[in-house]
């Protein structure tokens, strides 16, 4: 392990704020290659890689306490492989696998788990509700979760909207809340709820 990282990984673990952040750069230059050449193994898709290697730098920098006590190269990868890279592996696979787009009641479901929708109305008008709801939201808002539903990563969404990957994720955030905001005020005016 060459001296650069050696001293990064000393200040990334430390507790000072500070060190961290001046550490972290150095960091990301000194494994960016190591820990992209793995991942391209796994997904072979660059902008997949990127997106997966945004998120785990981002986890790295929030608990940095597994980093303590590398000794080279091959335990680095390995200690971040399990704790930093194998969840979002996961999360990308499990993207990856799905139907090649999001079905109605997938988005229904996670607007609403809790709801018991099912209970509430019948097939034929959850799907109305849905195709109205999303008619009432903003011209943005629908383009970003028409193009998350037909199963485009955020990067790829962020690329058609004009702007970055982390815009991309709070729209779909603060969107799905809205609409369930919007399912809830359904359920209430239905008598669905008090």
């Amino acid at each position: 392990m060459d001296k650069r990282l050696r001293n990064a990984l000393k200040q990334l673990t430390a507790s000072d704020t500070e060190s961290r952040r001046r550490a972290m750069e150095p960091f990301v230059r000194a494994t960016f290659a190591l820990f992209i050449g793995h991942l391209h193994r796994y997904l072979g898709n660059e902008v997949e890689c990127e997106d997966v290697l945004e998120d785990v730098y981002a986890d790295i920098w929030e608990n940095p306490d597994h980093l303590r006590d590398i000794e080279d190269d091959r335990h680095l990868l390995r200690t971040v492989y399990l704790y930093y890279m194998r969840k979002r592996l996961r999360e990308v696979y499990r993207r990856m696998n799905r139907r090649a787009s999001m079905s109605q009641d997938d988005l229904q479901n996670l607007m609403a788990p809790d709801l018991g929708l099912c209970d509430l109305a019948s097939q034929e008008e959850l799907t109305q509700l849905l195709h109205k709801m999303l008619g009432k939201l903003k011209a943005r808002e629908r383009k970003a979760i028409e193009l998350w539903m037909e199963g485009m990563s955020n990067r790829a969404i962020a690329n058609q909207l004009g702007t970055t990957v982390g815009a991309v994720k709070m729209l779909e955030f603060r969107t799905i809340l809205k609409l369930r905001e919007m399912l809830k005020e359904y359920c209430r005016e239905s008598g669905g709820e008090d």
